[in-house]
């Protein structure tokens, strides 16, 4: 699911794996196709799903969903849709690789109810659970199991690379949408950019009609201009601050004022926003800012939040 995670191969007990399922594998019952069946593995149907929750490192959160297209994590904050969708897949096509080898049985099931993921998912016919472990020895399989005294498989994702368990170990903070803009050019009213030191440098962008105009320019580069526009269909903040790490950057952060104002109103107002953005802190390259909608603390790449911070003589066509 996931790709990144460092490959340590271990031959001899790959080997093991490998000839203990050899000689389990004809005693197990087979489908139709020839394909082995196994009784303790829980294939899920994702098509209605309730609730998914995960409990990993003495943390349990979940994830359900808000509307047909928003999900939603410990009923706090939209989840991404990218995450959801990786989820979606991992849980509707999970497949076992092969049985565990009975050598190593006792201890990867031990290793799977102490250190292991666990993971139930709700969905509006039943309730399934189940425990996930990375496999060291392939990083693209987990160890899993269905109940403290079922059989433990090492399974895999058809056509993915990465194990299942490190999506259901990422930070709640991580599965939050980071989202900023989401302004589709035609959908823009204004757009306002202050400079708090030197205020001859903001503009105000207007739609008019079916075009849009830089206020009090005569003459405008209309390709910097659209180009200026598109870039707000997608812009991501780089983290949201929470708890401690909110309240220290608040604190030094009421030294200064911000340094940059940008507001985006929209014919959609729930994509109308204003955020404050502030001076990188001494030790950081990031830029920290307000979003004065809701109070988030925010901070944002430089190396992409720029493009957006240009001066109003940018726009002029020469």
């Amino acid at each position: 699911m996931l790709s990144g995670i460092t490959t340590r191969v271990k031959v001899l007990f790959l080997v093991a794996v490998v000839t203990g399922a050899l000689a389990f594998w004809t005693s197990v019952s087979k489908d139709q196709s020839g394909k082995p069946v196994y009784a303790e593995f829980i294939a899920i149907d994702t098509t209605d799903l309730v609730k998914v929750e995960f409990t990993a490192n003495g943390e349990t959160h979940y994830v359900a969903p808000k509307t047909n297209n928003t999900w939603f994590i410990d009923s706090k904050y939209d989840v991404r849709k990218d995450f959801i969708t990786t989820m979606k897949l991992g849980l509707g096509r999970m497949d076992v690789k092969m049985p565990v080898a009975s050598e190593v049985k006792d201890e990867i099931r031990k290793r799977l109810l102490s250190e292991g993921v666990h993971v139930t998912v709700s969905t509006e016919e039943a309730t399934k659970e189940f425990w996930v472990l990375t496999n060291d020895n392939d990083n693209n399989s987990s160890y899993y199991i269905s109940s403290k005294d079922a059989e433990p498989y090492i399974i895999y994702v058809p056509g993915f690379t990465g194990d299942l368990t490190d999506l259901f170990k990422i930070k709640a903070g991580d599965w939050r949408n980071k989202a900023l803009f989401r302004n589709i050019p035609g959908s823009i009213q204004e757009v306002t950019l202050k400079y708090a030191s030197s205020p001859k440098d903001g503009f105000v962008i207007q739609q008019k009609m079916n075009s849009y105009e830089v206020v009090d320019m005569k003459s405008v580069d209309s390709t910097k201009l659209y180009t200026y526009l598109s870039l707000f269909q997608r812009v991501n903040v780089d983290n949201i601050l929470v708890d401690k790490q909110k309240d220290s950057v608040e604190f030094l952060l009421k030294t200064q004022s911000a340094e940059v104002t940008l507001s985006i109103v929209d014919h959609d107002k729930t994509q109308s926003k204003t955020i404050q953005i502030y001076k990188a802190l001494p030790g950081t390259k990031l830029l920290y800012a307000k979003v004065v909608d809701n109070g988030e603390l925010v901070t944002l790449n430089p190396e992409t939040f720029y493009r957006l911070l240009v001066r109003k003589q940018w726009f002029m066509d020469k």
